[in-house]
C-alpha cells in the first residue's frame, strides 16, 4: 500500500516545525531583509545558549547547522534567497510573510511546539485533531471516514480507500499525536480521544481568529480562512475541515 504525501504535506508548516528555522524568519524580520549568515549565526547561538558571551566555535558550529540545514530548508519552502558562496541571506515574497497570524505562530515558544507543528503539516493529522477537537471522541475507522470525506474531490481521487487509510492511522498517524499526548488511542479498541494541550490548542485559536487586516490581502497566507472554514464546515457541526489550499506549495 503506497501513500502519496505530496499533495497531503503543509511545506510551510514542515519548514517551521523547528525554532532555528522560526527565529530566523523573526530574525529577518526585525532586523532587515538582509542579514549576514555568520550574523544570523551568532544571534541563534546567543539565543540557543541563553548568553551574548559566545566563543568562536559557538558560532562557527551554528553556521555550520545553518548552512547545511536551516537555509535549505528555508529557501526549498520559498521564504527566503540564499547563496552559500555570498554569505548572505535574503527574505523573499512568501505571502505568509504578510499575514500577523503567521508571525504569531513563529513567536509561539514552548517546549514541544515543533512537535505540535511537524504533526499538523500532514492532512491526515489536521483533520484527525479538528475533527476531535470538536467531537472529543471518536472510532478510527469513523476517522478514516472523516479524513477521506474532507479531502477535495480532486485530491481524493489518488488517495488509498477509507480503510487503507484507517490502516495508515492505526500504525503511522496516531501513535505519533499519541506519543507528543495530543490524543489518546486505544489499538486495542480502536477508539480515539482528544487531550486539550495548550500549545495545540493557541495554535488552534491562532489559525481560526479572523483577522480583518490580513483578510484584506488577496495573497495573504491565511486570507479568507475564517470563510473558507465556515463553508467547509456547513452541515458537519464542527470545526473539522481545514482549508484546503492549505496543501497549495504557493499559499503554504
Amino acid at each position: 500500500m503506497a501513500e502519496s504525501d505530496t499533495c497531503l504535506r503543509n511545506p510551510t508548516l514542515e519548514c517551521i516545525a523547528s525554532r532555528h528555522r522560526r527565529e530566523c524568519l523573526l530574525a529577518l524580520n526585525r532586523w532587515g531583509s538582509t542579514l549576514p549568515v555568520k550574523q544570523l549565526a551568532a544571534y541563534l547561538a546567543a539565543a540557543e545558549r541563553g548568553t551574548s558571551s559566545l566563543g568562536t566555535t559557538e558560532i562557527e558550529a551554528m553556521q555550520m547547522q545553518l548552512s547545511h540545514v536551516h537555509l535549505p530548508a528555508l529557501e526549498a519552502a520559498g521564504f527566503i534567497s540564499w547563496e552559500e558562496n555570498d554569505g548572505v541571506v535574503q527574505i523573499a515574497t512568501h505571502p505568509a510573510l504578510d499575514d500577523p497570524r503567521f508571525e504569531r505562530l513563529l513567536k509561539i515558544n514552548a517546549d514541544d511546539v515543533d512537535a505540535i507543528l511537524s504533526a499538523l503539516s500532514h492532512e491526515y493529522r489536521r483533520i484527525t485533531l479538528t475533527v476531535l477537537e470538536a467531537e472529543q471522541t471518536k472510532s478510527r475507522t469513523e476517522l478514516a471516514h472523516e479524513i477521506r470525506h474532507r479531502l477535495p474531490v480532486t485530491v481524493r481521487r489518488e488517495l488509498p480507500s477509507a480503510e487503507e487509510i484507517g490502516l495508515l492511522l492505526y500504525h503511522v498517524h496516531l501513535p505519533s499525536l499519541d506519543e507528543i499526548n495530543v490524543i489518546n488511542f486505544d489499538p486495542a479498541t480502536g477508539d480515539v480521544s482528544y487531550i486539550d494541550h495548550p500549545v495545540l490548542e493557541r495554535v488552534f485559536t491562532i489559525i481560526f481568529e479572523r483577522d480583518d487586516s490580513a483578510v484584506e490581502k488577496l495573497d495573504g497566507f491565511l486570507n479568507g480562512l475564517a470563510d473558507s472554514y465556515q463553508e467547509a464546515s456547513r452541515g458537519t457541526n464542527s470545526k473539522a475541515d481545514w482549508p484546503h489550499f492549505w496543501n497549495d506549495p504557493y499559499y503554504g
